[in-house]
């Protein structure tokens, strides 16, 4: 403990409070100056998700974590209440080292890895707290009390960072907002639970007829819609990935065309682990929006004519393999031409460019649609 330089770990998460990719090397610097195998941040309350920050060894256990459903059976849930109180817990606290010789997480998982105890770390923010997971081998030393009255003092300063990056991350989202409303496009801002936070003014204005926001949820008249939602948001929400584009979503209405609802995670609000807003669902009318011209799409974007008539049918709604079909080429031919869209647009993944496509074909008489 004599080698710690806890400066440096409230320098790393400084730095990553204003910049969202350096969450990586903040918790690598963690597990370097607290002498232990890695390190991971995740929200207290319900289950923690995949796209959790990490420090890059524990990647491999983390997989397993999550696939094998040992987050639904870690024990060390138990400490939230310990770790409210006092800033910091670690397995000793919760259970006797004779259960731990025999508890399955520790002797099935950890131990399949080459883990053992870890100390949790309290980081809070106005209601919201997480817990700065610190991981130690098997060949290490159980956190002493002395290291946890350190790493308990340690839990301030990196709640102070946790305030700054939420505050960022409210910033972002309201800029999210602010751009689709621009754009004319509904879109409602999610968090973690698949409960909505916000409504931007042209979503509220494309609720009713049967399509509402009850008790946090996005619901339809039918309920296998309103469950379908759901599921593709839970999915959404748990793939790794930055930024994700799920298929559209059908919300059936009383005397009008489905509501279509696409389920959509950008980068900038993903890469914050202490945002709010963790997703946004995208609302489009099919009753009041119609194919954007190719011609426009060519002017502005320098596309083909192939590479256009694609774009625009992605903008209308359709999937990359349906349009495929109906332009009756190769769906090798489609990925192609999308390459091509995507250098041509500066977007890098579909869901970039579903956000561009919302902000340009404001500016044509038919109106806004995504793909």
């Amino acid at each position: 403990m004599d080698n710690w330089n806890l400066d440096q770990i409230e320098q790393a998460f400084a730095k990553a409070a204003i910049d969202f990719n350096a969450w990586g090397d903040a918790l690598d610097t963690v597990s370097a100056q607290s002498d232990s195998f890695g390190a991971m941040l995740f929200h207290v309350s319900g289950v923690p998700l995949p796209a959790a920050p990490m420090s890059a060894r524990m990647g491999e256990s983390a997989e397993a974590y999550f696939r094998n459903g040992w987050h639904l059976r870690d024990e060390r849930y138990r400490g939230v209440s310990i770790l409210a109180q006092q800033g910091v817990f670690d397995d000793h606290d919760i259970m006797s080292p004779e259960v731990i010789k025999r508890h399955p997480y520790y002797q099935e998982f950890l131990a399949r890895f080459g883990l053992s105890g870890f100390a949790g770390v309290k980081v809070a923010c106005g209601d919201n707290m997480w817990c700065l997971s610190i991981q130690r081998s098997h060949n290490s030393e159980p956190f002493s009390h002395e290291e946890k009255r350190r790493l308990a003092g340690l839990s301030r300063s990196m709640s102070a960072a946790a305030a700054v990056t939420q505050a960022l991350g409210f910033a972002a989202s309201d800029a999210a907002l602010e751009a689709f409303e621009i754009s004319g496009s509904g879109v409602l801002l999610m968090d973690w639970r698949g409960e909505v936070i916000r409504a931007n003014p042209a979503a509220e204005r494309l609720l009713g007829d049967g399509v509402r926001i009850s008790r946090k949820r996005l619901v339809a008249l039918d309920p296998d819609n309103t469950a379908a939602l759901d599921r593709a948001l839970h999915k959404l929400l748990w793939t790794p990935s930055g930024a994700a584009l799920a298929p559209p979503i059908p919300l059936s209405r009383e005397s009008r065309s489905p509501l279509l609802a696409y389920p959509l995670k950008l980068a900038s609000l993903a890469a914050n682990p202490f945002a709010q807003g963790r997703a946004l669902i995208v609302l489009v009318d099919p009753d009041r929006r119609s194919r954007p011209p190719e011609e426009a799409l060519r002017e502005i974007f320098k596309l083909t004519i192939a590479e256009a008539r694609l774009a625009a049918r992605l903008a209308a709604g359709s999937g990359l393999d349906d349009v495929s079909d109906e332009l009756g080429i190769a769906k090798e031919t489609g990925r192609y031409h999308l390459k091509s869209i995507f250098a041509k647009t500066g977007a890098r993944r579909q869901a970039e460019l579903v956000a561009l496509f919302a902000g340009m074909l404001a500016k044509t008489p038919a109106g806004p649609r995504l793909p």
